[in-house]
């Protein structure tokens, strides 16, 4: 199971280099929202056991359901910070 989750994470993570390196050739700001977005994901996946995950989760699911329940909050992390702060720097810099 840690061999499957931890591709996932790879493969997660190598996604929103791809989508940040696109975000890049739009536009630097777009890219640098990008990069404050990945930040996010991490931060959010690191804090996610405490935050959407009740304590009986873990003897409840299998390891794979709650790493689901870890990734969906992470990636919606990822994706409003991304957004916000994309749109922050374009109203400030442009």
């Amino acid at each position: 199971m840690r061999v499957l989750v931890f591709l996932s994470f790879l493969f997660a993570s190598l996604f929103m280099v791809g989508l940040t390196i696109f975000m890049w050739t739009e536009s630097p700001l777009y890219g640098v929202g990008g990069l404050i977005g990945i930040v996010g994901f991490y931060i959010a996946y690191a804090i996610s056991g405490d935050m959407v995950i009740a304590p009986r989760d873990f003897w409840r699911f299998s390891s794979w359901e709650v790493f689901k329940k870890k990734m969906s909050y992470a990636f919606t992390a990822f994706g409003v910070v991304a957004i916000i702060a994309a749109g922050v720097l374009t109203v400030i810099f442009e």
